[in-house]
């Protein structure tokens, strides 16, 4: 692959939409060529040929191929190339009516005729709108969006090195994911990226009393983003003389719109926010604390008498209640004239944002500590944007759905995707404290008629048992990170609400996202456009690239073979709070090592083995303990966890295999132990 930087980029305007076309190669201005882009929309094909010298002819398989099999539809490239002219694709994968799959990495190959050379130039392009598509729904029934969040409408239009047909087709999507993640880094770079309480500031003048914030605390749970920003600036007037020398705050609230007030108070006045974790021992928290000058924790009565917190010597805890006790209607009524009719401008001044930019710290997110000491991670404003925009560029997600939240602030994919996300894209989010409360989860998505919901498999569980069979009939998306998602649960949960869970990945590093699968679109002919592969973690985000590395030789390899997973972006940490060491191993080029052991498919899509660190070497082979434990589950046919697998050390072969169960669990779903072992072994697992 060619890491060659983008050139600066070239601007222009086209239908009132501002684009940045940058530039490794030139398409060439006569001759056969075929440009392989990413997704765009029938309205978005000018931005792409505004840049060339040349006309370009669009055979895209899920749009001019409607009613064709995709043979017809090759036919038609072929001819179309012999022709000399410059053909465009989409870099998709198609099931035909008849259930035959057509992978790029099985039509691409397949372009190449007694007319068409391997020799053809094989252009990959990568266009991305910064807050989505102009146009939703999908292959045959575009419908143009009015609901732009911020503008003019903005894109990056990145053209890279050209390859010849005889190129593996994973290597031409493995050039487009880098092409997307140069311009996100340098967009990022050259401070194009305005931090979130910014952009929640125009958010909040353009759609005032659009709803945003929503929980079930009573009448000042449900908030528009007008309301939302009143409220964020009378909670920094009354928090302005008790933190106004704290670079940093901490936050001990639950997920609710009043923790989300409070975050976004504290980004209004350009504190580093840290969200602690009540789900953690007070120790932990202190520990956390102790790393940073944090002096102030802010909590409210409601919360602490259900789970009391003391932050320990030199700090003190503000209760919410009693600061903004003794409020009066002059005060309100100044923050409410602020947020609506101030020039931003001026406010931003005043709030002394003014110069907040890309590569400010936003918020420390810390570990669980569970493997040492927490590690306080640094996440920037340009961190938490770009991530954002590259979720709702890929995974089309308008100010018109709905979220889910029931995921903790104190996690980055809370903190960027369920807070952050709604205030500067315009989406409403409704909020419930306990992700394990699957019966009450349930009935708020039917309430609100969310339309997102993003989850793990373990509280996924909680809504499979609890949870009523209509419950989730309103949502479009059902994503699940964090841990592996089983087949099996996936399976249930789809037979049950009708609608599948598909797998993503990320890691509080990530800001926190870098992979998601997304459900298929059935297209009007009956086709499918295919974007789900159970059992991996999908395609790359927009805007965030991978690397595979021989994990003891610490060079590239094959992204087709296992090895260590390093990703790269604008989305990666700034690093570790007060461990510069720390951070410099764990980041290499711009990319950070995760940790975990995968590699990608010939779809493009990400299959993870487990983590570097649970893998047991046993005679000289490599066990992935992850994988272990699924197939012992499914050799139980349960979505319970029953086992776990770890290792020990053995004089003989290095490391032994153990399995630990919970016999009361187990004993009823195989007659002995000698039994689970045979069905192990029948799934083809060398003996271990």
């Amino acid at each position: 692959m060619n890491t060659s930087s983008l050139v600066s980029p070239k601007t222009l305007v086209w239908a009132g939409a501002r684009l940045n076309h940058h530039f490794l190669a030139e398409l060439p201005e006569k001759g056969p060529v075929l440009v392989v882009l990413e997704r765009v929309t029938p309205g978005e094909r000018g931005w792409v040929e505004c840049g060339v010298k040349r006309n370009l002819t669009w055979l895209v398989a899920s749009e001019e191929g409607m009613g064709q099999t995709m043979p017809v539809w090759l036919e038609r490239v072929r001819h179309a190339l012999h022709c000399g002219q410059a053909v465009v694709v989409h870099a998709e994968d198609i099931r035909e009516a008849d259930g035959s799959d057509w992978p790029m990495a099985r039509w691409l190959p397949l372009v190449v005729a007694e007319n068409v050379p391997f020799s053809t130039p094989v252009h990959p392009v990568r266009v991305v709108p910064h807050w989505g598509h102009i146009e939703l729904d999908g292959p045959g029934t575009w419908t143009a969006r009015t609901d732009m969040p911020h503008l003019p409408v903005q894109a990056d239009i990145g053209w890279g090195t050209p390859f010849s047909l005889a190129t593996r087709p994973l290597e031409v999507r493995m050039a487009l994911d880098h092409i997307g993640m140069q311009m996100a880094i340098e967009r990022e770079k050259a401070g194009e990226i305005m931090s979130a309480p910014r952009l929640m500031l125009r958010q909040a003048r353009k759609q005032f009393n659009a709803p945003c914030l929503f929980d079930k605390s009573g009448p000042n749970g449900r908030q528009s983003i007008g309301r939302a920003l009143t409220a964020m600036l009378l909670i920094a007037d009354k928090l302005k003389p008790l933190v106004e020398n704290q670079p940093m705050v901490g936050v001990w609230l639950p997920t609710s719109t009043a923790s989300a007030l409070v975050n976004g108070a504290l980004g209004l006045m350009g504190k580093v926010s840290i969200n602690l974790n009540y789900s953690a021992a007070e120790a932990v928290n202190r520990a956390c604390l102790d790393q940073t000058p944090t002096k102030i924790v802010i909590s409210a009565k409601r919360f602490t008498a259900k789970m009391p917190f003391d932050p320990g010597p030199g700090r003190k805890l503000i209760l919410l209640d009693e600061l903004l006790a003794g409020t009066t209607g002059l005060q309100k009524a100044w923050a409410f004239l602020r947020a609506r009719l101030a020039p931003i401008a001026w406010l931003e001044k005043k709030l002394g944002i003014a110069n907040q930019g890309s590569g400010d710290l936003a918020t420390l997110i810390f570990s669980s500590g569970s493997t040492g000491q927490p590690k306080g991670v640094e996440l920037t404003w340009g961190n938490l944007v770009s991530n954002i925009q590259s979720l709702i560029h890929h995974a089309d997600i308008t100010p018109r759905d709905t979220l889910l939240a029931c995921l903790p602030f104190f996690h980055s994919f809370g903190y960027t995707i369920t807070l952050w996300a709604p205030l500067v894209q315009g989406m409403r989010a409704a909020y419930h404290p306990d992700p394990r409360q699957g019966r009450e989860i349930g009935e708020m998505c039917r309430e609100e008629k969310c339309t997102v919901f993003l989850s793990t498999a373990t509280f996924l569980r909680f809504s499979l048992k609890r949870a009523e069979p209509g419950d989730f009939a309103s949502l479009k998306y059902l994503v699940c990170g964090a841990e592996k998602l089983p087949v099996s649960l996936a399976e249930d949960f789809a037979a049950k609400f009708g609608i599948r869970p598909v797998e993503g990945y990320g890691c509080t590093e990530l800001s926190p996202v870098s992979n998601i699968n997304l459900p298929n679109i059935p297209l009007p002919d009956g086709r499918v456009l295919v974007r789900d592969v159970p059992g991996t973690v999908g395609r790359m985000l927009t805007g965030c690239a991978a690397r595979i590395e021989d994990p003891e030789a610490l060079r590239d390899i094959d992204p087709a073979l296992q090895g260590m997973v390093l990703i790269g972006g604008a989305n990666v940490m700034r690093g570790y709070w007060g461990q510069p060491k720390k951070s410099k191993d764990v980041i290499s080029n711009g990319y950070y090592r995760t940790g975990d052991v995968g590699h990608f498919d010939e779809h493009g899509h990400l299959t993870l083995t487990g983590r570097l660190s649970r893998f047991a070497k046993c005679g000289g082979e490599m066990v992935p303990l992850e994988r272990l434990e699924e197939l012992l589950h499914e050799v139980l046919a349960t979505t319970e966890r029953a086992c776990a697998v770890a290792c020990v050390p053995d004089s003989s072969r290095g490391e032994r295999v153990v399995v630990l169960y919970l016999k009361p669990m187990v004993d009823p779903l195989v007659p002995g132990l000698s039994d689970w072992v045979k069905k192990l072994a029948a799934t083809g697992i060398p003996a271990l």
